[in-house]
């Protein structure tokens, strides 16, 4: 599917977050370092990595042996190498203008954290030999694959179907509706997707810590809301979103998509290390 042009407002949206591109790369570097690696499949086959010696058998024959190790000693050795199989781990972040939203000046927008995490997960997958992309966009892979896949992230993909038996990891608040989210999810899973939805809230979102009159506005529209008295739709708000969250719950974990809970005033490192365990798991 062939993708538009940006609008005006798209290319001077995608102009500031390139100035503030390195810092999440700094960030996502950051990240990786602390968290551990994706290690490769360890099973033999076709690649370049060696991965063990084995007994020589004799459907081997001759071709097969290794004579420099098998001269150490009085046995036969065929040196085997591990297969090459490299899997693509797709990222989806949500678009919305109010996934660029914190309640706090001096904290990371829930947007920013979704892109370090997802840049940081994306370094420890390539450093075990897999391909990134972003959802949309063509695979990365190779030296520059993290930098090309991090401009990626800068404007919203064109449309574009799930990829046939992919990793999709979605990044977003979910705050859609869950009719919109089980017909993209549900569309994922029937082309044999599985993946992870990883839920990003900022605190201000979970505490709701309003009171007295406040006005609300919905990020990149004109629509808003006035309560006279905040703190008396605390409870109600709490409820909701709390049933919310368990349709969004349930329906990743029917489809394939475990639900991991990230909050922007809670360090990244231990969402980092459930996707790594969790892709590690499933591409055993």
């Amino acid at each position: 599917m062939r993708a538009t042009e940006p609008t005006e407002a798209e290319r001077l949206e995608a102009l500031a977050l390139a100035g503030d591109l390195p810092g999440v790369l700094l960030d996502a570097r950051r990240l990786a370092a602390s968290a551990p690696g994706v290690h490769g499949r360890r099973r033999s086959g076709q690649g370049e990595a060696f991965w063990q010696y084995r007994d020589h058998r004799a459907e081997d024959g001759a071709r097969l042996v290794d004579w420099r190790r098998s001269a150490r000693g009085d046995r036969y050795y065929v040196r085997e190498r591990e297969r090459e199989a490299a899997q693509t781990a797709w990222f989806w972040i949500d678009p919305d203008p109010g996934f660029a939203w914190s309640g706090d000046s001096t904290r990371t927008t829930k947007l920013r954290r979704a892109r370090t995490i997802a840049l940081a997960l994306s370094m420890l997958l390539t450093r075990g030999g897999e391909r990134v992309g972003a959802f949309g966009y063509p695979p990365r892979v190779g030296p520059r694959a993290i930098e090309r896949l991090a401009h990626d992230f800068l404007t919203p993909a064109p449309a574009a179907a799930p990829p046939s038996k992919a990793n999709l990891i979605f990044l977003s608040d979910f705050y859609a509706p869950i009719e919109q989210w089980h017909a993209r999810i549900a569309a994922a899973a029937a082309a044999g997707a599985s993946g992870a939805l990883v839920m990003i809230a900022d605190p201000a979102e979970e505490d709701f810590p309003f009171r007295g009159r406040t006005l609300f506005q919905q990020p990149g529209t004109r629509s808003e809301a006035l309560i006279g008295r905040a703190e008396a739709a605390r409870e109600l708000y709490a409820e909701r979103l709390e049933t919310h969250r368990r349709a969004v719950r349930e329906l990743g974990a029917g489809l394939g998509f475990p639900m991991i809970m990230h909050r922007t005033d809670h360090g990244a490192a231990p969402t980092l290390a459930l996707l790594v365990a969790l892709l590690s798991e499933r591409w055993a």
